[in-house]
């Protein structure tokens, strides 16, 4: 075989005289010797036909997409996208997904929908050959990433120029130039991206270098092309680039990325950034912007000197996630914070409100005449004094304290 394939995939081939190809980062990968990658499987033959022909067949078939014309066949485990052979349709607003597609028997109709001409490599498998329409194995010779007519290809989607950036992170290839301009002068299409996909390719671009292992300088290279691009505006940012520090330092690298847009864009209120930008531009959902907001503000909290006790009140549970933050700016900060957090473990302090013997309806109960809104307050206090070794953690002992105070409540 001209690349090894699974005989799964050889049996499959016999139900398409027509033929059947392999096309994509499977294709592309194999002939760089690299096993790890999707299967896409693609022919002329339209999906109701090829469910038909695999009705009796010890291949299991579930419709993907009508719309788009792709099914997921699959057997003993492995599983394969199916698509027909199509042209892509794309409103002009730079989308994702095409609004429409036209069927075609033409795989050179298909071959021009293809992102990259690496990626648009097809491998027949009913007759063992390499279908490169494109040159894409001039490219991969050369290490390069190239469309065969960047304004078609890129004019549409402004994902494929996130996803080129990955790529080129991922594999250590350079950008043709022509398709680099190009790129840059649709960028602006990112805009229209839902922030989930976006979020989707920034993280998978966060870890190019780890998905092949062929570079360590793959990751440094590939947010450069962000800048070089200047797409980081269209994620909502004032500025175009942004000083990459701390995503090189950090093993959490969103974490690191989004402290050094935090100390790019230098924000007014912290939190009210976080909030904005996290669930527009990254479509997070509530509880994981809460503990991003949660750690990033442990972090500035304890560059800026918070006192410790007030420090661990709010941060305790989180100190191990802001611990190797704080690590990758300043030993020295890190040091101070984490030895106390120390001492607090081996002479087992009480940090938590809800470790307290009382709680708000205990208060409640005891102190109806107290303002509701004043609860918190009071066992924040209370905590600090059972902290500070001032006052036993015991019930009657609280609710005494609190009824010495009862004046300022």
């Amino acid at each position: 075989m001209f690349i090894q394939i699974s005989d799964n995939l050889k049996q499959l081939s016999t139900f398409f005289p027509e033929n059947l190809y392999i096309v994509g980062g499977y294709v592309r990968n194999k002939l760089m010797g690299i096993d790890e990658s999707d299967v896409d499987i693609t022919s002329s033959v339209d999906i109701e036909e090829v469910s038909k022909r695999l009705k009796e067949s010890q291949f299991s078939v579930k419709i993907k997409s009508l719309k788009f014309g792709s099914l997921l066949i699959s057997k003993d485990g492995e599983e394969y996208e199916y698509t027909v052979f199509r042209k892509d349709i794309y409103e002009d607003d730079g989308r994702h997904a095409p609004t429409r597609v036209e069927r075609t028997d033409s795989i050179v109709v298909d071959s021009n929908r293809r992102d990259f001409a690496i990626n648009a490599i097809y491998y027949n498998i009913n007759k063992d050959e390499i279908v490169d329409i494109h040159h894409g194995m001039v490219d991969l010779f050369q290490r390069i990433i190239r469309c065969d007519k960047p304004d078609e290809v890129l004019k549409y989607d402004g994902e494929r120029i996130l996803r080129m950036v990955r790529i080129a992170g991922e594999l250590d290839f350079r950008i043709d130039k022509q398709t680099l301009v190009c790129a840059e002068k649709y960028a602006s299409n990112i805009k229209s991206i839902s922030g989930n996909r976006k979020k989707l390719e920034i993280e998978k671009i966060l870890h190019c270098d780890k998905r092949y292992n062929l570079n360590k300088g793959s990751l440094k290279r590939a947010l450069g092309l962000l800048n070089k691009l200047n797409v980081w505006q269209y994620f909502g940012l004032k500025e175009k680039k942004v000083k990459y520090q701390m995503v090189y330092k950090v093993e959490n690298r969103m974490l690191g990325l989004l402290i050094d847009i935090v100390d790019t864009e230098q924000p007014a209120c912290l939190q009210a950034f976080l909030e904005k930008w996290l669930s527009k531009q990254m479509g997070l959902e509530d509880e994981v912007l809460s503990q991003y907001i949660k750690y990033l503000s442990g972090y500035y909290h304890a560059l800026e000197g918070m006192k410790n006790k007030e420090y661990f009140f709010r941060y305790f549970d989180d100190w191990n996630c802001i611990c190797p933050l704080l690590a990758g700016k300043s030993k020295r900060i890190q040091n101070k914070y984490n030895f106390f957090y120390k001492y607090i473990i081996e002479h087992k302090l009480l940090i938590k409100v809800e470790d307290l013997k009382i709680d708000e309806l205990v208060i409640k109960k005891s102190f109806p005449k107290i303002d509701p809104r004043s609860y918190g307050r009071i066992l924040t206090n209370l905590l600090s004094k059972v902290f500070d070794g001032k006052l036993q953690n015991q019930k009657a002992s609280l609710l005494n304290e609190i009824k010495k105070n009862l004046q300022n409540y």
